[in-house]
């Protein structure tokens, strides 16, 4: 059962990020302007793009798999200011190609929310690190990886609507700009709050559910003897 985890948090996601990289991400690491296309205008900002992206996808299950396991050594914080850095860079771009790109303000609106929300995401995820609620770091963790991953899903998404002939080049570019991260997105919260949801209660969450659920204070016992409590003797 490890196994298959390990597989499913750091193998699975790696494979598939390496096939993007080779497949549709290496073209644009090249001078050539052939390979740019119309976005050959604005190469520079879709170079850090494609450069920081790729590096937080790669990095991501790495440390997924690492905090997951509690082997959050110095090379597992090393690697996550480069995640930080990388997201930023990725995100800092992605607002520029998103105001100015050649399809429709919908698309640079899908690009430009995911951008967003993933910057925002991985904020978090910092934030609670830092104030050390690990528990938070690992679900905004969760949930900036999966954004970033929103590289892979919409070209899949994008694949999958020009293979089936549906709508116009820029229909499916921008339908592949918001169902890229808002579906995945919206899966990965609910597999971890349906973990919750149907998780056994153990005995902490017990106590927290019923916090009042202390025993009685004990009452003082009154001693009869020398005190003012005591009846009147009779003569």
């Amino acid at each position: 059962m490890r196994v298959r985890g390990n597989l499913a948090v750091f193998g699975l996601p790696t494979i598939i990020g390496l096939w993007f990289f080779h497949g549709f991400a290496l073209k644009y690491l090249t001078p050539d302007p052939d390979r740019y296309g119309i976005y050959w205008d604005r190469h520079e900002w879709l170079y850090a793009h494609v450069l920081a992206g790729t590096l937080a996808l790669l990095i991501g299950p790495a440390q997924l798999w690492l905090g997951l396991n509690r082997r959050t050594t110095n090379f597992h914080r090393t690697m996550g200011v480069v995640y930080v850095i990388a997201v930023a860079v990725g995100a800092a771009s992605a607002f520029y190609l998103a105001a100015h790109n050649d399809f429709s303000w919908v698309f640079g609106l899908g690009l430009g929310s995911m951008a967003t929300v993933w910057i925002v995401s991985t904020a978090l995820a910092t934030i609670a690190i830092c104030l050390h609620k690990v528990d938070q770091h690992r679900e905004w963790m969760a949930r900036s990886y999966t954004v970033t991953f929103g590289f892979v899903t919409f070209r899949v998404v994008y694949e999958i609507l020009d293979a089936m002939e549906w709508g116009t080049m820029v229909e499916r570019m921008t339908a592949a700009s918001w169902l890229g991260w808002v579906m995945p997105l919206f899966a990965m919260e609910a597999l971890m709050q349906g973990r919750k949801i149907f998780a056994k209660h153990s005995a902490v969450e017990k106590l927290s559910v019923a916090p009042y659920s202390v025993l009685p204070e004990r009452e003082p016992v009154f001693q009869m003897q020398n005190s003012d409590s005591s009846l009147p003797q009779q003569n």
